[in-house]
């Protein structure tokens, strides 16, 4: 081997040995100066036996108060959806008799069902936009591809819906009052939730409790709020439209969309959290 061989290989084995130094230099500098923590989403939490007992007690008592509560809460909320229905010429009014819950619920007064059914031009009206739903659905891409997959999930359970109304329509069993009432039903289960799914992730945190209990209180404000007009709003959409468009209601914007705003709600918390909660 030659001399000059030799000579190029030391002075590369030199170079490499000057760089890991430089490296390991530079790593030493960055972890004595620099002081960056990992994002909280993915930091291991500890959690504290004080902690651990709010995610344990607030649920229990939140839970127990709804439960003690939920007469009265669906007993406002007839009375909200009573209030506006007759502006907005919703038939809606009280049954004389008590229900399995021992409560008056509500019923559709002077309204006979078949009133509400699809005719033939609304059913040929929703397959045409529905299946122009579904095309347009195939062809988003780019920032409307978020959009695509609800799109095509409201189209599919709207074409199963037109399949049904089209071949057998006498034989749908299910009013506007009844699934008002289930409406409501699924909104109280979700506030019933809401406290045990907030225990799992907020709960935890290291937060004062007074802001856990308000944040948890406007949550809850919120839904309370949004269900009677759930209600109403789906009611007003069948009561000029027809019973087409319940399934659709009730599978996407039912407990579905009940579970998407809790969800927001809850990263809105969350979002107020000191960058120290996690600590």
């Amino acid at each position: 081997m030659s001399s000059k061989t030799i000579s190029v290989t030391d002075e590369a084995r030199e170079h490499d040995r000057h760089f890991h130094a430089s490296f390991a230099l530079v790593q030493e500098a960055r972890a004595r100066n620099v002081k960056v923590r990992p994002h909280r989403a993915i930091t291991p939490l500890k959690v504290t036996p004080w902690l651990l007992v709010q995610a344990i007690v607030l649920p229990l008592l939140l839970c127990g108060l709804l439960w003690w509560a939920k007469p009265m809460l669906l007993e406002a909320w007839r009375q909200i959806i009573l209030f506006w229905s007759a502006g907005l010429n919703l038939p809606f009014s009280l049954a004389t008799r008590l229900n399995e819950a021992g409560q008056f619920s509500l019923v559709l007064s002077n309204v006979s069902e078949e009133a509400l059914m699809p005719g033939t031009t609304t059913l040929i009206v929703t397959t045409v936009v529905t299946l122009l739903g579904f095309v347009l659905s195939m062809r988003m891409r780019d920032a409307a591809l978020p959009l695509k997959y609800p799109l095509r999930i409201v189209c599919v359970v709207q074409l199963i819906t037109l399949a049904y109304f089209w071949l057998t329509p006498s034989a749908f069993p299910y009013s506007v009052a009844r699934h008002s009432e289930e409406l409501m039903t699924i909104g109280y289960v979700v506030m019933l939730a809401t406290p045990v799914m907030l225990a799992v992730g907020y709960y935890i945190l290291n937060q004062g409790l007074l802001v856990k209990l308000f944040h948890t209180a406007l949550i809850l404000l919120f839904l309370a709020i949004m269900v009677p007009h759930q209600v109403l709003a789906q009611a007003f959409i069948m009561q000029h439209l027809s019973v087409l468009f319940m399934p659709v209601l009730y599978i996407c914007f039912g407990a579905v969309f009940d579970a998407l705003v809790f969800v927001a709600l809850y990263s809105w918390a969350v979002s107020k959290a000191p960058m120290n909660a996690t600590l």
